[in-house]
């Protein structure tokens, strides 16, 4: 499971600013339109990016490193 760098983001992003934080990100950045889970698939928008960091702004600001 820790092969997959989403998990390795997610978890990270815990440690660095706590399980609540991810959760509240998660929903505004869900009402944005970003997806966790594509429909019937098992990877989403946050498999996308390249790197953990890229992962993390996602996750902070709803957007993608550029």
């Amino acid at each position: 499971m820790l092969d997959k760098m989403r998990v390795r983001a997610f978890a990270r992003f815990i440690r660095e600013y706590g399980e609540t934080k991810l959760m509240d990100c998660m929903e505004t950045n869900e009402r944005a339109g970003i997806v966790y889970h594509y429909p019937g698939q098992l990877i989403g928008d946050y498999d996308v990016p390249q790197t953990e960091e890229e992962i993390i702004e996602l996750l902070c600001h709803g957007k993608a490193v550029r």
